[in-house]
Formats: structure tokens, C-alpha cells, sequence
């Protein structure tokens, strides 16, 4: 069934052939899009798959010659760069209007579907292995014969002391941060690249119910520095979102972009539609950006240039993430201190110890090949960022951060914020059961340092927010309510209240430090946020409880996050790298 995009017309083929220039003197038929659906029936699926990227379908084999129908600009170019025989010629619209009709079940199969198939084990589209489940069956009856033989108070010294170490070590992250930087062997500087160099770059922009800041989306992708020959923009939409569709097709027409309209079907997520894009793209480097995102205009020359200049194990770039509203009230404030400590401060220092990157999910730069090769991203993960920055560490690649800035929209309300918060939280423990499923060889993949580092960025994250507000009070009924040391306390205990004690002051010290030293370094310290982080804290730790709920109830489902309620107006001011 076409979609209501192609229903409204734009880039309607004619119901019969016409002649159109070739260039050269070169007259081709143009093919309808019934003449391509019949072409595309007959491919078999590696060539249909090199047919969708390189948009050139081989039409007519006779014994020592073949012929081939070149779609769109690109293919022309390619299949005469080639000295391909040409006998046809098809509009790109023709082409991914033909591939859905013809084989849009077969792509929508493989992109929700072939993580799993491939990799089994990297697939959340299971919460639980068996495994996984007897294991937490037991820890589960082993802490309720705990509780029931034990005194309360030994139960609670015990469970105290196990959460305690933890939550030491995820502290202790933080102080790595927060430690001089070590020194790394000299790269070499990233070369300047000709237009004629560039790889061809595709942009992945999934949007859904987006139309508020499509104005404000065309604008930044306009502004993006970058050959037009070699740009390959994809705006992704999902096929009941009629409303997206109608306004894309009103857009003014653009040679580097094309609209993929991803089927209807489950889950409906992000990484879902970004693997069934990933088939028709034709660039050798891929990132991908969010509806309200605003990247620096040379950002994709930059990663193009160190790509360039790195060895074949650097497969992803991540730039930083910051946002234009950042003083619009308290909860961007804090928002975006959050994101200055994330980007500016913690993903730098992991990736100066070539440690495991938790990414963000917009402005990661691929190697193309390298992404196809461990998966894309997991359609069932609802924080494939996370996951795949683990994955990309397990399969031995590096990930770096790249000296350039996308501008984002800050939440400005809580409930869009709570939403969201709970999503990622969701993403992160169902992240944490995946590359949980054999500890052992994960371990072996990452070495001890970058498996803590995943414990610490995935399961720690989201306990620490889950049970902080419970350390809180407990820790406050036993030095403000009861501040006596109870009679005959064994050593245990005192070190053991002595080490809950310095867990929870060591965390809030050290990340308001890390917060202050991100901020610094943006050029702009707001004392009162600094101030006001633990009211922060206890409602992250509400985003936290509804994560679990989800978790359970309703695993795959997408919290939206709606965009376009900023009244910052990016594109109307200057912007510096000092925000926060």
C-alpha cells in the first residue's frame, strides 16, 4: 500500500515512458514504476541490496554483455564511471517507492529482525535468557532465606555492605575523571581533504511527529559544509505519521535528500527505522541526527578528516551534545549541566583510556562498513546508542570524541523530561541484561576496566538513580535520628557505616566537582544549579521507578519526547560553544 507521502504526489512518475536527456547527446527512456517493480522482482537479494545503495539495477543479461537502468543522478554517474551499458533511466523516487511496494516486507524484516538472527546474544529483543532468569530466581529466594535466618540487623549490614561496594566503585569512575589527564602517544594531524577526496557522507533523520521544527531541521541540514555531490541525506518517516509526510512533501525539492518511509509495524522505534534507512544508503561514512538537532557546519568535515587520518579500528566518532536553551528555566539548567559533564568531561575521559562509550543517540559518526558488519542498531533496545557504543567495544573498535558541537533542545517541561529520563533508564538496564548474558566472555572482550566501566554506565546509572533516594534516608535516620554508636557494635559495622557514609558524600562531591569543572570549561558557573543538583537527583530517581515499571509492562515501548516547545530560536542568534 503507497503511503500518504506518494499518495500526494510528489515525484509522481508518468503512467508511460518518456524521453529524457542522458547527457552527451544520450537519450534514455525513463521506466515507470511498474517496469521497476518488475526489475526489482527479479533480483536476487545481494543484488538487490548493491541495487538499493548504488541505485544502477541490472536490467538485460545476453551472453557477454549486460545491461543496466541507472536511477536518479547518482546512478547515472556511477554505472558511466563504470562503463556500464545503459538502456533505461528512473527517477530515485520511482526506485524507493518500487523497493517498498515490491520487497518493502523483506527490508522492514531484515532491519527489525537481523540483529537477531545474526547475533542472538546482542539481541534485547528477549528481556531475560533462561539463564538470566534462573539467576535472578535464585538471588532472589537466596535473599529471602537471607532475611528470614539473619537478624534484620545483620540482613541489613550485609545488603548494605554488597550495595555499598558497588556504589563505591561507581564513585570511583568519577574520581578517574577527575584526575590529570593521561598522556597519549601523538596522532597525526587529520589531512585536508579535496571536495574530490570526500567520501560520500550519509545524514539518517528519523523523524516522527516532528513538524514543529522541520523549518528549523532543513535549516541546519542547509547550513551543513559539505560537497552536494556527496551528501546523502535520508529524512525517515513512519508510515501512519501522514501529518510528517505531508509537510516533508511540501518541502522545497533538494537533490541531497531522499524521504524513506519506514513500514508500519513493531516496535516502532528509532534504531528500527535508522536499520531500514541503513539499506539505501550509499555513503562510506553515516551519522545520524535528531529532529531539533543543530550541528556545527563543519562537523561532518571534521569526522570525514580524522576518519581519514585514524586506523581501520577507529569506527565511530562521537561529537559533543549541548543544547541552545539552556537558561530557559531550572530544569534546562539543570539539563544542561548534565550534558556538559556527560560530553565535556566523562565520554573524553573514557576515551582517553580507550574504555567502552555509552553514545549519545544523535551526532555518532560510523565507518559504513563497520556498522553493517556488527549489526546497525537494535530495533528492540530503546537506548541503541548505549548498546551499540558496548557492542562496537566487544567487536575490538575504538570510538573517539570529535572536536565539534550539535546544539540541542533542552526539555522545558518535566513531564516531557520524565518521559524521556524513564526511556533511557529502561534502555540502560535492558542494555546491561544483554551484555550481561555471558559475563565471562564479555569481560574477556572488554578486559576488567572496560567491563566495570559498563557495569558502572549501565546497571550503576540506573541503581544509583532507583535506590537513591532509599540510601538517603536511611542514611539520615542513622546519623541525624539515631547519631549514637549502639553498644557493643562490632568493627564491621562501624566500617561498614563509615563506608555508606563516604559513598554518599563521595558521590555528591565528586559529581558536583565534575559539574563545576565541565561548566568552567563552557565558560559559565550557575552556583544555584550546582546548589539544587540533589533535587535533580530525586527526580531521576522518579524517571528510575517508572523505568521498572516499563521494564516489565511494557519493554519496547518508545516514550516520545516532544520537540519545538523551546521559545529559544536557534537559528536567530549567535551561538557559542559556551553554553551550560
Amino acid at each position: 500500500m503507497l503511503s500518504e507521502f506518494e499518495h500526494q504526489g510528489f515525484g509522481e512518475s508518468s503512467a508511460s515512458p518518456i524521453i529524457i536527456a542522458g547527457g552527451d547527446g544520450e537519450v534514455l527512456p525513463r521506466l515507470t514504476r511498474e517496469a521497476l517493480c518488475d526489475l526489482l522482482r527479479r533480483l536476487p537479494r545481494d543484488e538487490l541490496d548493491l541495487a538499493l545503495r548504488e541505485r544502477v539495477i541490472r536490467a538485460v543479461s545476453l551472453p557477454g554483455v549486460v545491461f543496466h537502468v541507472a536511477c536518479g543522478e547518482w546512478g547515472l554517474r556511477l554505472a558511466r564511471a563504470r562503463g556500464l551499458g545503459i538502456i533505461g533511466y528512473a527517477e530515485t523516487v520511482d526506485l524507493l517507492a518500487a523497493a517498498r511496494a515490491v520487497h518493502g516486507r523483506t527490508l522492514l524484516q531484515a532491519a527489525t529482525g537481523g540483529l537477531a538472527r545474526a547475533w542472538p546474544m546482542f539481541s534485547a529483543s528477549r528481556r531475560l535468557t533462561p539463564e538470566q532468569g534462573f539467576g535472578l530466581l535464585l538471588a532472589g529466594c537466596a535473599i529471602a532465606l537471607a532475611g528470614a535466618v539473619l537478624r534484620p540487623a545483620t540482613f541489613l549490614t550485609l545488603m548494605a555492605a554488597l550495595s555499598g561496594g558497588f556504589f563505591l566503585g561507581v564513585v570511583a569512575l568519577r574520581v578517574l575523571c577527575l584526575l590529570p589527564p593521561v598522556a597519549r602517544q601523538a596522532e597525526a594531524e587529520p589531512p585536508e581533504l579535496d571536495d574530490a577526496d570526500l567520501p560520500v557522507y550519509s545524514v539518517l533523520v528519523p523523524l516522527f511527529r516532528e513538524v514543529s521544527v522541520l523549518g528549523q531541521l532543513t535549516g541546519a541540514l542547509r547550513r551543513l559544509r559539505y560537497p552536494a555531490d556527496k551528501l546523502d541525506i535520508k529524512l525517515i518517516l513512519e508510515e501512519e505519521d501522514v501529518l510528517m509526510q505531508r509537510a516533508v512533501a511540501g518541502l522545497r525539492p533538494d537533490p541531497r535528500v531522499e524521504v524513506i518511509v519506514v513500514p508500519a509495524g513493531l516496535p516502532q522505534t528509532k534504531p528500527r527505522a535508522l536499520n531500514f534507512a541503513l539499506q539505501f544508503c550509499r555513503g562510506t561514512l553515516v551519522t545520524i541526527y535528531d529532529a531539533e538537532d543543530i550541528p556545527e557546519r563543519d562537523q561532518l568535515l571534521k569526522a570525514a578528516r580524522r576518519f581519514a587520518a585514524a586506523p581501520a579500528e577507529l569506527a565511530c566518532l562521537q561529537a559533543q551534545l549541548s543544547f541552545y536553551n539552556p537558561n530557559e528555566n531550572w530544569l534546562t539548567r539543570q539539563f544542561a549541566a548534565e550534558y556538559a559533564t556527560l560530553f565535556g568531561v566523562l565520554l573524553k575521559v573514557l576515551a582517553n583510556h580507550r574504555l567502552p562509550l555509552p553514545l549519545g543517540g544523535t551526532s555518532n559518526h560510523f565507518r559504513m562498513d563497520v556498522l553493517r558488519s556488527v549489526g546497525g542498531w537494535d530495533p528492540y533496545n530503546v537506548t541503541e546508542d548505549a548498546d551499540l557504543g558496548l557492542r562496537l567495544a566487544r567487536f575490538g573498535y575504538d570510538t573517539e570524541m570529535l572536536d565539534s558541537f550539535t546544539h540541542e533542545e533542552a526539555n522545558t517541561r518535566l513531564g516531557n523530561w520524565l518521559r524521556q529520563r524513564a526511556r533511557w533508564l529502561k534502555g540502560f538496564l535492558m542494555t546491561w541484561f544483554v551484555h550481561m548474558r555471558e559475563p565471562l566472555v564479555f569481560m574477556r572482550e572488554v578486559g576488567p576496566s572496560g567491563f566495570w566501566t559498563a557495569q558502572a554506565l549501565t546497571l550503576g546509572i540506573f541503581a544509583s538513580a532507583l535506590l537513591h533516594p532509599l540510601c538517603m534516608v536511611a542514611t539520615l535516620v542513622a546519623y541525624v535520628l539515631h547519631p549514637e554508636v549502639p553498644k557493643g557494635a562490632g568493627l564491621a559495622v562501624l566500617l561498614l557505616a563509615g563506608l555508606n557514609f563516604l559513598v554518599l558524600v563521595a558521590g555528591y562531591a565528586v559529581s558536583i566537582a565534575l559539574t563545576r569543572r565541565a561548566l568552567l570549561a563552557r565558560g559559565r558557573v550557575n552556583w544555584l544549579t550546582l546548589a539544587t543538583m540533589p533535587v535533580y537527583w530525586m527526580l531521576m530517581s522518579a524517571a528510575a521507578w517508572l523505568a521498572l515499571w516499563q521494564f516489565i509492562a511494557s519493554p519496547f515501548h518508545w516514550n516520545k519526547t516532544e520537540h519545538g516547545l523551546s521559545s529559544a530560536r536557534p537559528l536567530n542568534r549567535k551561538r557559542s560553544r559556551r553554553t551550560g
